[in-house]
């Protein structure tokens, strides 16, 4: 027979575990939604097409060219 303490154990953990599963299916939606969004996957592709091609700037230099000090 379980004592209230792990009955009170068992049930912390599967909460938690529903929590994780929560999160993970949170995450596979949004990578749905992004597998879908043609917009969104041309502008992926095309950001790592200019990192292949070396059209980057560092990230102190993006800031600086936006208004940001740093």
């Amino acid at each position: 027979m379980n004592t209230i303490a792990e009955a009170e154990t068992q049930t912390q953990v599967f909460i938690e575990t529903l929590r994780r599963v929560d999160i993970e299916i949170e995450s596979a939606i949004e990578t749905l939604e992004i597998i879908n969004d043609n917009e969104t996957l041309r502008a992926i592709e095309e950001g790592l097409q200019d990192i292949k091609n070396g059209r980057v700037i560092k990230f102190e230099d993006f800031l600086k060219k936006h208004g940001y000090e740093i």
